[in-house]
């Protein structure tokens, strides 16, 4: 299931300089680039990581994927800056994160960076409501957590600033209707708990979902591409982000193209820069082309466009190709590199089902309560020598 990607909400920032300069000055970075870490893809190898180590699990959803700088201006004021991948900034003035223990809400976070994505939840009224789901902290009052493991960080998000937040909100109702978005933690479980996302979570969820993230309990935050933060996603979930070519057919006229036909839709794969090559074909029936782009046939064009990979569906409409048309992705400048592309077919050979984690699951939990009961036994032996 798919849904659509939410706008990041605020006054779109365009001089940044000055705070690229601040993020990287809190993450003691030499120079600024998106902090946030970036999965990579779960096949065979990763199952045996999973039981290897303690990883947590959570629904991938669809969203849009936000960090958020907050601070106070030069009158003391809150603001929070959010900023994706792109590194585009918006500013959202007024919007309060207390800090813990102050009872009248009115001094600020600042210096503190975390990490989540927004989603946009479809209510039981029909109504929409905008969801900032909060999963990692990076930076809180000028102290840098990056180094620590996610127990550590998660504990500083939930008890230092989500939990503020709410207690605001649940003592000044009349808030929650002023808020331009709503905040929650993104609720995580032990991978031997899978079984639980699977069958409560997900079920409930009120956003789109298109996977799972498995993020290592220890390990520590790595700004980039994260060898300990895991996407998993069911095959025909397995998608790439490609830069879209269109080619029209000529029509009766020499050198006039017609455009009321279905054209060659070419996927490209960036190679960094300005360089794309060819990569495919869209997987689309006539049809398809016809409902849904033929009103404003050269708008795809240059586009970057989010495709998925269901060979069944290529069998059953006799199409071309196995990648079909998700989305589009505005929030993204250029489509996936070459070395994603990579992975992700690489995922796709190496596919793991979901019937083949759950399977895995007694075995995860055993491998998890050894590991528990070797920690023990280390620390009563220490106190023993102390």
């Amino acid at each position: 299931m798919t849904s659509p990607v939410p706008s990041i909400p605020g006054e779109f920032v365009r001089d940044t300089l000055d705070l690229k300069e601040k993020v990287a000055s809190l993450l003691k970075l030499n120079s600024y680039k998106f902090p946030g870490a970036q999965p990579i893809s779960f096949g065979a190898k990763q199952l045996r990581e999973i039981e290897e180590e303690d990883f947590f699990v959570a629904e991938k959803s669809d969203g849009v994927r936000c960090l958020a700088l907050l601070t106070v201006n030069h009158r003391r004021e809150p603001e929070i800056y959010l900023f994706d991948r792109k590194s585009n900034f918006h500013v959202v003035r007024n919007f309060r994160f207390p800090i813990p223990g102050d009872p009248s809400f009115q001094k600020c976070l600042k210096n503190t960076i975390i990490d989540g994505e927004f989603v946009l939840d479809k209510e039981e009224d029909g109504t929409t409501q905008l969801r900032f789901l909060l999963f990692d902290c990076l930076c809180i009052e000028s102290n840098v957590l990056v180094s620590r493991g996610l127990m550590s960080r998660l504990g500083y998000l939930k008890s230092e600033i989500i939990k503020p937040h709410q207690e605001m909100i649940r003592k000044n109702p009349q808030l929650r209707k002023q808020l331009p978005f709503l905040v929650e933690f993104k609720e995580q479980q032990f991978t031997y708990h899978l079984d639980i996302v699977f069958n409560e979570i997900i079920p409930k969820l009120k956003h789109g979902n298109d996977g799972l993230i498995f993020t290592s309990v220890n390990a520590p935050y790595a700004m980039g591409t994260c060898n300990k933060m895991l996407k998993w996603k069911p095959l025909n979930e397995n998608s790439i982000d490609f830069k879209v070519a269109l080619f029209f057919p000529g029509g009766s006229l020499p050198g006039v193209k017609d455009y009321t036909a279905t054209p060659r839709i070419d996927l490209l794969v960036w190679q960094g820069g300005k360089d794309y090559t060819f990569f495919a074909e869209l997987g689309i029936t006539d049809q398809e082309w016809k409902e849904k782009f033929s009103s404003r046939p050269k708008e795809m064009d240059g586009k970057i466009i989010e495709c998925n990979y269901d060979p069944e569906l290529q069998q059953q409409l006799n199409l071309k190709s196995p990648w079909r048309f998700m989305r589009y992705r505005d929030d993204k400048p250029d489509g996936n590199h070459q070395s994603t592309v990579d992975n992700v077919l690489r995922s796709i050979r190496d596919a793991v089902s979901k019937e083949e984690l759950i399977e895995c699951m007694p075995r995860i939990k055993e491998a998890s309560n050894r590991r528990k009961e070797n920690i023990d036994d280390r620390q009563t032996k220490k106190r023993r020598h102390e």
